[in-house]
């Protein structure tokens, strides 16, 4: 099992700092700031951090910034 820190290195190093993570029933929701612009953008998952790989993970999280910042 991946310890959950290390989805916030993936995000550390995409240039993006975490500041929640809300949880619900079937998926997980992050709240991040860009430190390049500052702004604050909120990620949906499919499902639960802890059941995505790292590198399926980066793969989401790169996907859902490109159809945030247009």
């Amino acid at each position: 099992m991946v310890k959950l820190w290390k989805y916030s290195e993936v995000l550390r190093e995409l240039g993006l700092e975490q500041l929640d993570v809300y949880r619900f029933k079937d998926h997980d929701e992050i709240r991040v700031r860009d430190r390049e612009s500052g702004r604050v953008l909120l990620i949906k998952l499919p499902r639960h951090r802890e059941s995505i790989p790292l590198e399926e993970f980066r793969k989401i999280v790169i996907e859902k910034l490109k159809s945030i910042k247009g």
